[in-house]
């Protein structure tokens, strides 16, 4: 199991659901775990709510590429209550990049356009042509960077559990972990 940060809700969901856990936060994006259903191994991004709150917490620092990352592992969502003993699990939904593709659309909108405090990329890209006559292809290679890969980042965008339930399947209570597999191979096919 993972131990970085509190994965408890993440722990949870990969023994429920009988996945493989990959090594958690880094530098880079990985997925919370894999499953292989029919020979494929499938990367999942797995996130939680609280009953109360419904809304789901994605990320830091949420760029173009992290977006396009995403769109190539399947979700699963859980939402939990908060108990003396621990949170408690309550309802799964299993969600890919076509189920949350609106979702996506509209954060990868927020970065390109930006909102009223902050610039978006698309301003960038305006002002850095500017720029080309002022500094040589290294600075302008390293100030892209940091624009790209931190500047225009949404910090936490979140996801409404009632998006989810609206454009997500959700997984049977009685056989979570056979539903799971037989969703996702449902969807390869």
């Amino acid at each position: 199991m993972r131990t970085t940060q509190d994965d408890t809700r993440e722990n949870m969901q990969i023994k429920l659901f009988n996945l493989d856990a990959l090594s958690g936060r880094s530098n880079k994006y990985i997925p919370d775990a894999t499953l292989e259903v029919k020979n494929k191994i499938h990367k999942i991004e797995l996130k939680t709510c609280d009953v109360n709150r419904k809304q789901v917490s994605t990320a830091r620092n949420v760029t173009l590429n992290k977006i396009e990352e995403w769109k190539k592992v399947l979700w699963i969502f859980s939402s939990y209550k908060k108990n003396e003993a621990g949170p408690i699990l309550v309802e799964h939904y299993l969600g890919n990049s076509k189920m949350l593709n609106e979702w996506f659309e509209k954060q990868a909108e927020k970065i390109k356009n930006g909102t009223k405090t902050y610039a978006g990329l698309d301003l960038w890209t305006k002002a850095s042509s500017i720029l080309e006559e002022h500094f040589d292809n290294s600075e302008l290679e390293r100030l892209n960077n940091s624009y790209y890969r931190k500047g225009s980042g949404l910090n936490d965008p979140k996801i409404s559990w009632s998006y989810i339930e609206n454009n997500c399947i959700k997984l049977n209570l009685d056989d979570l972990e056979n539903d799971l597999r037989k969703q996702i191979s449902l969807l390869s096919d």
